[in-house]
This record gives C-alpha cells, sequence and structure tokens, in this order.
C-alpha cells in the first residue's frame, strides 16, 4: 500500500479502475478484508457499525442485529492524508493513458470538484482551488446524469406530490402524470427520479400493512424512472430490490434474469485484465455481482423457491472473484 509520504499515481489509478484495494472491495466481509490486506488496522465500532483503517483506506460495513452479516458500505481512499498532495491533473492524465478517463460532474458547492469513473461506480472528491485529491471512494453517490443533479422542485412539493399519488388508482396516476410532467425528455427523466426518491423517503420501515400501498407507489415509479431512461433493466432489479418491492422470491427472479451473462461466461480477475479492450465483459461480471448480492439478500428475507436458492448460491460462490 502506498505510504503517506509517497503521491505516485498507480495505486489510485488502479483502485479508481477497479474499485479495489488489493482484491479486497465494498463488497468484502470483514474476514475477507483481512485475509487480503493483513491484520494491521485499527478498527472501531459498535453492534451496527464498523469502521476499519489501512493508513490511508478505510472500510466501513453495517448491519440491522448482531445476527445479520456485515454489510459493505464503502472502501474509501483519503488521500487527504498524504505529506504531498495528489494533484487531479496527474491522476487523471494517467487514467486517460490506460483507457479508464473520469469524468467531471457537477460540483459539491462546497469548494470542491467531484469526478467519476462510473462503470467501477468509483468517486473522487478535489481541492477545488489546488485540485489536490481529497478522497476517492467506492460506491460512489454522485455521478453524471439526472440522479445525481439538483432537483428543480422543493422537498416539501416532492412530498405533497407522492401524498397526492398515494391517493389515486393507478388511472388516475396515469391522468395525473400526463397533466404534470415536463415537457422535455431530460427534464421528464429528472421529474420520474425526483418522484421516486419522494416516495422511497415516505416508505415506512418493516413489513406492516401501511408500507404496501406505498410500495405499490414506488414499484410505479420504480417502471416510470426505467422508461424514461434514468434505470436500465440492471438498476430497475436493483431498486426493487432494495426497498423490497415486490415478494422475495418474484425480486429474486427479476434480479437472475437481469444478469447479462452466464456463469460459465462471466469475466473473473483471476482470468480478466482490467483493460479498455475488456471493458464490455468488466461491466458484465460487475452487473452480475450486484445482481446476485442483491438477490441473495432476498433469499436471506424469506424466499422460499429452491431452484432459485441453487442458482442464487451458484452465483454468491463466484462472488470474490466477479470483477
Amino acid at each position: 500500500m502506498t505510504h503517506p509520504g509517497s503521491p505516485g499515481t498507480t495505486f489510485f489509478s488502479d483502485f479508481v479502475v477497479t474499485g479495489t484495494v488489493g482484491g479486497a472491495d465494498a463488497t468484502s466481509t470483514p474476514g475477507e478484508v483481512t485475509a487480503l490486506l493483513g491484520d494491521d488496522f485499527v478498527e472501531s465500532g459498535d453492534e451496527s457499525r464498523r469502521l476499519r483503517g489501512y493508513e490511508l483506506v478505510e472500510f466501513a460495513w453495517q448491519r440491522v442485529s448482531h445476527e445479520d452479516p456485515w454489510i459493505g458500505l464503502y472502501v474509501m481512499v483519503q488521500a487527504h492524508r498524504l505529506e504531498v498532495p495528489l494533484l487531479i491533473d496527474d491522476l487523471a492524465r494517467d487514467l486517460e493513458r490506460v483507457g479508464f478517463p473520469v469524468v467531471e460532474v457537477a460540483p459539491d458547492g462546497l469548494g470542491c470538484r467531484r469526478f467519476v469513473r462510473e462503470d467501477s461506480r468509483v468517486g473522487l472528491l478535489v481541492d477545488e482551488d489546488t485540485g489536490a485529491v481529497l478522497k476517492i471512494s467506492a460506491p460512489t453517490w454522485f455521478g453524471p446524469g439526472p440522479r445525481y443533479e439538483k432537483p428543480a422542485w422543493s422537498r416539501e412539493t416532492g412530498k405533497g406530490w407522492v401524498e397526492h399519488l398515494m391517493k389515486l388508482d393507478r388511472d388516475e396516476r396515469e391522468r395525473w402524470a400526463v397533466r404534470r410532467q415536463p415537457e422535455s425528455g431530460e427534464e421528464q427523466a429528472r421529474w420520474w427520479w425526483f418522484l421516486l426518491v419522494a416516495c422511497r423517503q415516505r416508505i415506512p420501515r418493516g413489513s406492516g400493512e401501511e408500507r404496501g400501498p406505498w410500495a405499490e407507489l414506488a414499484l410505479w415509479l420504480v417502471r416510470k424512472c426505467e422508461t424514461a431512461g434514468v434505470l436500465d433493466r440492471t438498476e430497475t432489479a436493483l431498486q426493487i430490490a432494495d426497498y423490497s418491492l415486490l415478494p422475495p422470491d418474484e425480486t429474486v427472479r427479476m434480479c437472475l434474469d437481469a444478469i447479462p451473462v452466464s456463469r460459465a461466461e462471466v469475466a473473473t480477475r483471476d482470468a480478466t485484465t482490467y483493460t479498455r479492450e475488456h471493458i464490455t465483459a468488466i461491466n458484465r461480471s460487475r452487473r452480475a455481482k450486484a445482481l446476485s448480492m442483491a438477490a441473495g439478500e432476498q433469499l436471506r428475507r424469506g424466499g422460499q423457491d429452491l431452484a432459485l436458492r441453487a442458482e442464487v448460491e451458484a452465483w454468491l460462490r463466484l462472488r470474490t472473484r466477479l470483477m
């Protein structure tokens, strides 16, 4: 691992391209991270949160209770700790050379520029004045497109709209949307995503009766986002899984159906290099990993179909080898 006094770009560009540090990524369990990176770390946390640091690198996990598995939150490189700053121009030049350039997206409004490598879901936060890279994290919470742009409508407006939609049946919702949605395709996409986010914030936790109508509305909005081009097939399945908008077995089947490659043909870290010529195979492998993990979580929540369970478990056995 790079020493804080040595700002060479190789370690950092590898993280941007692969989303991994020494083979460990945001999906790795605490035990897997230890096996890959060793036990020379500091750690803090409690029953529900866990934070581990290796020099510049931090891993974080969470879980609902001590009976549940640790779920990875993120892996982050704290580049601001370097004694000599890592400049975004140097890092971007190196990434351009290897064929994995980053894209600059909207600034954070607080004095930082933001860059993203969307396929690896790695984001970079850069000091606006000095050009020094401050943090590199995966998965990133920002990127290009309507999902990451500042909404043109207020939070209260979104709350009012989704509460009104809750009172309407499906046909009435469709008529309401025709009257209300913006005319331009780009603005429509942003509008549908805004409504989905407003709805997700209102979905009650647990499995009580009051959750059903909100989940049904969220499912309708997810489908609208897919039609508007905000979400692709993989992202649609992941949204449905993340918020448990359909019964577990139905969600598992949807996730498996969305996997764009077979187990026999999926790219793995031990057989595929991170080069531009392999980018399609790499991204299919990444989608397979995300979808199979989402399916596995649904099985844990109550999936019953034995054939589906066998297929998911076969995919999960490949998890640590997927890109």
